[in-house]
Formats: structure tokens, sequence, C-alpha cells
């Protein structure tokens, strides 16, 4: 239980903040994310930083139920899907990411914030026993 709220605040505040800064700096945001999708250096170091946390979540955290908990393991997952795509497939990748993120930003925003919201209330108001 220690680990789940350990991550759920982690990831619940982490996900509160970039979704801020998505709120505020649209513009900037996309910009830089064209950059880095210029940047096939920049998307093997990312996709290997989020290969990394992923398999650390999954590790550390094998929860596989319909709660937060689970969420916090679907994440881990999540992370290692973009990292072995990032690694498997960085042109396409490049091609694509620009253009998703500017057709989505606003999906992705609520998706960040509805989830970084949950797993922050869970993580924060959940008991430890």
């Amino acid at each position: 239980m220690e680990v789940s709220l350990f991550l759920a605040k982690l990831l619940g505040v982490y996900l509160l903040i970039i979704a801020a800064d998505m709120l505020f700096r649209k513009s900037e945001l996309e910009k830089a994310v064209k950059d880095f999708a210029s940047s096939k250096g920049l998307l093997l170091l990312s996709g290997s930083s989020s290969l990394f946390v992923g398999l650390a979540i999954i590790f550390a955290h094998p929860v596989y139920a319909k709660s937060w908990q689970g969420v916090v393991t679907l994440l881990g997952y999540l992370l290692v899907v973009r990292g072995v795509m990032r690694f498997a497939f960085p042109s396409a990748i490049q091609k694509k990411l620009s253009s998703m993120f500017h057709k989505r930003y606003w999906i992705i925003f609520f998706v960040f914030l509805i989830v970084g919201f949950y797993l922050t209330y869970m993580g924060f108001t959940s008991s430890r026993y």
C-alpha cells in the first residue's frame, strides 16, 4: 500500500502540473513539441526514460485491480508502450507527434487533469492500512 500511495501522489501531482502548464502555455508547448519531434536523439532519450520509469512502476507495483491502484499500474504499462514505440519507430513518431498533439491538445489536457485529480485525491486521502 505504501508504494501505491507514493506512486498515486507522485503521478497525480505530476499530471496536475503538466495540465496546468498545458492550460496556460498552449502555443509555447505546441512549438516545443514540434521542435522535440524533429530530433530523433530526443525521441530516443525520452523513449529510454519512459521505458525505465514504466518498468520501475510495473515491477514495484504489479496491482491489477479495477481501482485507483490499477490506474497506477496501467500508467506504468502506457509508459513502457510509449518508450518502446519511440525506440522501435522513431521516424513514424516524428511524422505524427506534432500534428497529433495539436489535434488532440484539449483531450490530452482533460485526461491529464482528470487522472491527475483522481490519483492525487486517492493518494492523499486513502488510508495507509
